[in-house]
C-alpha cells in the first residue's frame, strides 16, 4: 500500500468486497501490521435535479432500519447507505431507526448499477 492508501479489493491478502459494500468508498492504510479505513471520505448523491423515473418516493408507515428498508427495496442489507446517502437531509444520523411517517427517496433498482460504477470512478480515477 502507498502513501495515499488502497481500496481493500486493491489489497491481496484481504478479502474481496461486493460492489455494493459501503466499504469500497474508503481507502486503507496499514499501521503495525493493521488495516484502517480512512473515514473522512464522503460521497453526494443529490437527487435534486435528477429525472423522477430515476428514483420513487416512499412512505414509512412505522420506524425502519436503513438495513431493512435496504433489504426490502434491494434485496440486500448492503445498500442501506446509498438509502441514507440520498436522503441524509431528513435524517442525520444512519445509526438512528428512520421515523414512521418519514418520506424517502430511493434509488430505482435499475440504476444502482449505473450510480454505484459513478461512484467507483470518481474515487478511482484512471490514469491516463
Amino acid at each position: 500500500m502507498d502513501a495515499i492508501g488502497a481500496f481493500q479489493n486493491d489489497v491481496e491478502e484481504l478479502e474481496q468486497l461486493a460492489a455494493t459494500r459501503y466499504e469500497n468508498i474508503f481507502r486503507m492504510f496499514i499501521k503495525k501490521d493493521k488495516y484502517f479505513y480512512n473515514i473522512l471520505k464522503r460521497v453526494n448523491i443529490d437527487l435534486s435535479t435528477a429525472n423522477s423515473t430515476t428514483y420513487t418516493k416512499i412512505k414509512l408507515r412505522g420506524e425502519t432500519p436503513w438495513t431493512t428498508l435496504s433489504n426490502k427495496v434491494y434485496g440486500t442489507m448492503d445498500l442501506w447507505w446509498l438509502i441514507y446517502m440520498v436522503n441524509r437531509d431528513k435524517v442525520s444520523n444512519p445509526v438512528d431507526l428512520i421515523p414512521g411517517g418519514t418520506e424517502i427517496m430511493v434509488i430505482r433498482p435499475l440504476f444502482v448499477r449505473d450510480i454505484l460504477n459513478e461512484i467507483s470512478s470518481d474515487l478511482n480515477p484512471s490514469v491516463p
